[in-house]
Formats: C-alpha cells, sequence, structure tokens
C-alpha cells in the first residue's frame, strides 16, 4: 500500500483561520442583534405597564377616588403618574389628562387623555 501526499488534501492553516474568522464575525453580529432586540422588548413591556398605570389612574379619578399616590408599581417598574383638570366647554365635564413617567430617568413612557362627570360638592 503506496500513501501518496497530495498538495491539495485537507485544509492549510489560513484557510482553516479565514473560516473561524468568519464564524466569529457572525456570532458577534447575531449576538448585537438577540441584544437590540431584548432592550425592544424591555422598552414595549415598559410601555405597557406604564399604560395600565394610565388606565388605572384615570378609571379611579373617574369613580371619584384620588389614587394612593403617584409613586405606582407595575412589573417591578417605578413609575411617576401625574394628572391634571381642565375644564371644558360642558360646565358638566373636566378633561383629565394622565402623563406616566419612568421614576428612574424621568422619560415620559405614555400620556392618555380623559374626560370625567364634575361631581356637585354639598
Amino acid at each position: 500500500m503506496n500513501q501518496r501526499q497530495d498538495s491539495e488534501a485537507g485544509f492549510t492553516l489560513i484557510e482553516a483561520l479565514v473560516a473561524m474568522a468568519v464564524l466569529a464575525l457572525g456570532a458577534v453580529s447575531l449576538l448585537s442583534a438577540a441584544e437590540g432586540h431584548t432592550k425592544r422588548i424591555t422598552d414595549l413591556t415598559a410601555r405597557v405597564a406604564a399604560r395600565w398605570v394610565a388606565d388605572d389612574t384615570l378609571t379611579q379619578l373617574r369613580l371619584g377616588l384620588e389614587p394612593d399616590g403617584r409613586s405606582v408599581t407595575m412589573y417591578g417598574i417605578e413609575f411617576d403618574a401625574e394628572w391634571d383638570r381642565t375644564e371644558t366647554t360642558d360646565p358638566d365635564l373636566e378633561q383629565l389628562t394622565v402623563k406616566v413617567s419612568d421614576s428612574d430617568s424621568g422619560q415620559s413612557l405614555y400620556l392618555l387623555d380623559g374626560y370625567v362627570e364634575v361631581r356637585a360638592t354639598q
């Protein structure tokens, strides 16, 4: 049995290094894409939770209840809820604007407008 040495058999060291560099580049791009996706999902979760806080605050105000405080925790995220009352052309209605912000960054996440019946004071 004769074994023949063929210069074309197998990969050279340079070809192996180029292949590893291409794989490393692909892995880095996949990692950055996954990181960006995670950030977008986290931001979306915060916005959805902020909307729920705004809806809850508006509902409490419509029922005539003053919310317990302006700081609300939802999904483990701390939010600041602020609201303003504005008179309308109808004397029986007030416009409510609820603004929900992230407590840490102060970034406004959700703004909700609604109307509430003016209750007669006795």
